[in-house]
């Protein structure tokens, strides 16, 4: 059963732009920092998605290595949306907001991704992904313990961070524990948005982590010889939880960088 939970978080002003927030794999809507949410909130009508399987969402599938489950749910939140939006998504989040827009070139004003590869696993040409074999320990790991997996799985989101410590905290308090996120971890072995990547028509920004140990910000090399059209790709120092990063760090320059360039592609 495919179905949708999103929270808005309207704007004050009137008639301001939407921005569809997308999380990563192994949380839900609210995982995002308070303080981006408050600054987001002041330009743009929010609206936070769970994924299928993840947070409120009421999908129970354990499975979907064929893509059709992830499909039928983009298609109906494409149905849900405004006429014109823009999208921030976080690595899974990120892939899947790639998606979104290859679906509605038209109606995408611009889009970010933060830490997020085209294919997550590496593939004969694609190097720089994590290995499938690890993945698959992984998914192996989460079958037998999911928590365990999951606290190990925040461990290396905040691996090379500033402050690892307080970040893995932070993300323990996020993570959403349930059997359904192992579909999410057939999308990561799955999903190879290459040729997406390469014609995606509107703006887009991607942030690499130059410490990363899920996304190798090595992969930037890669995608510059694959890129066309309006697209920035850049390395920023920290860990795979770059919001989490920048937020505690005080004044946020992730999130003005991201500011300006939604702002910038909405003229």
């Amino acid at each position: 059963m495919i179905s949708l939970s999103i929270s808005k978080r309207p704007c004050s002003q009137a008639g301001a732009p939407t921005l569809v927030l997308l999380h990563g794999w192994g949380y839900s809507k609210s995982a995002w920092p308070d303080s981006w949410l408050q600054a987001l909130a002041q330009d743009y009508d929010l609206w936070l998605v769970d994924l299928p399987g993840h947070g409120d969402d009421t999908c129970q599938s354990l499975q979907d290595s064929d893509l059709r489950i992830l499909d039928s749910w983009l298609q109906l939140l494409a149905a849900s949306l405004p006429t014109q939006y823009s999208l921030l998504g976080w690595s899974l989040g990120g892939q899947v907001a790639w998606r979104l827009a290859q679906l509605q070139p038209d109606r995408v004003s611009a889009l970010v991704a933060l830490a997020s590869n085209p294919s997550f696993v590496q593939r004969p040409d694609w190097p720089h992904a994590m290995p499938v074999a690890v993945l698959q320990q992984f998914a192996t790991a989460f079958a037998h313990s999911a928590n365990k997996a999951l606290q190990r799985f925040c461990a290396l989101q905040s691996q090379g961070g500033d402050q690892p410590t307080v970040i893995n905290k932070q993300l323990r308090t996020q993570v959403y524990c349930r059997a359904s996120l192992s579909m999410g971890l057939d999308w990561l072995a799955q999903l190879d948005l290459r040729a997406t990547w390469q014609f995606l028509s509107m703006p887009t920004l991607l942030l690499l982590a130059a410490e990363d140990a899920l996304v190798p910000a090595t992969v930037a090399s890669d995608l510059h010889k694959v890129s066309h059209g309006d697209k920035t790709i850049a390395t920023l120092n920290g860990c795979h939880a770059l919001a989490w990063q920048y937020a505690q760090a005080g004044k946020d320059k992730l999130l003005s960088r991201i500011g300006v360039f939604l702002e910038q592609s909405d003229v």
